[in-house]
């Protein structure tokens, strides 16, 4: 398995937005930041699209430009430190595949994650006999070593995600009835599984919500076909108690015409469909699953 390049955590990527956003309220473009610091117009464009490391003495500057007050100046200080730590999935890279690199920095990173993955339970969901039966099928040229790495990496992935103990993740999964119906990994497997998913659809104060997709539905709308699997949502972005509400900011991540998570460019040239192209298609199927 190739070895994923490290990209921009989502702690950066929010840093650049918020650069963006105060040099807009400030009305300064991004020709007179630039002049300010002495630095090419790219270089100031780079930095709010997180295509750069960002510098704390040009960070600061740029605060300064902007208006920004001592007190909050030194918070975005102090975060820029900590976004600048190597992710904790930064010892699996020798089998972590670089598109889930991204997915598994938005999921550190979000308040809500609504998932649905036509034909399988969702990765944060899957027990440990699934899990281990669906891997052998996607990586068949793998050793027992990888898989089992792999496994202790979605072991991981789900403690971080599932189980933080700071800012707890809110889940929203949509499954199809067909995909518990479909044996996989044998049936102790499936018994664990299904036991698992059975105690968050009878229990809703975990924080993880699992609904059931009728197989009278048929096609669950448009999803399948686009491929959507998660969208995230940053925190700082209000939410509802219990069920999502359509269209609420986030960042798609789909496997069906574009591998990995969509992110904007923010320079208001987008690298493919915005996140809001997926909204209608997710909350259609989650008005089709009973609550």
């Amino acid at each position: 398995m190739s070895r994923p390049r490290s990209g921009p955590t989502a702690a950066l990527r929010l840093l650049g937005a918020d650069l963006r956003a105060r040099r807009e309220a400030a009305g300064v473009t991004l020709e007179a930041a630039a002049e300010s610091l002495g630095v090419h117009r790219a270089t100031v464009s780079r930095l709010e699209r997180a295509h750069t490391g960002p510098n704390p003495k040009i960070v600061s500057e740029l605060l300064h430009l902007y208006g920004a007050p001592k007190e909050e100046a030194e918070a975005v200080l102090r975060a820029l430190k900590e976004a600048k730590e190597p992710g904790w999935w930064h010892p699996w890279r020798d089998v972590l595949p670089e598109y889930l690199a991204g997915v598994i920095d938005l999921e550190s990173a979000a308040d809500l994650i609504r998932v649905y993955s036509p034909g399988v339970v969702p990765e944060l969901l899957q027990t440990p006999g699934y899990a281990r039966a669906l891997l052998q099928l996607r990586y068949p040229r793998a050793t027992g070593e990888e898989v089992d790495r792999l496994l202790r990496l979605l072991r991981e992935r789900q403690e971080h995600t599932l189980r933080r103990p700071v800012r707890p993740v809110r889940l929203w999964a949509l499954i199809e009835d067909v995909v518990l119906q479909r044996p996989v990994g044998g049936p102790s497997a499936m018994t664990e599984q299904m036991n698992f998913l059975d105690h968050y659809t009878r229990h809703r104060g975990s924080g993880i919500t699992v609904q059931v997709i009728p197989t009278a539905v048929g096609d669950p709308a448009a999803a399948v076909r686009a491929g959507i699997n998660p969208a995230l949502r940053p925190s700082a972005d209000g939410g509802p108690a219990d069920r999502p509400q359509p269209a609420s900011r986030g960042v798609p991540h789909h496997r069906g015409f574009r591998r990995g998570p969509h992110l904007p460019r923010g320079d208001g040239r987008d690298r493919g469909p915005r996140p809001t192209t997926y909204h209608p298609p997710a909350d259609t199927v989650l008005r089709e699953a009973p609550p």
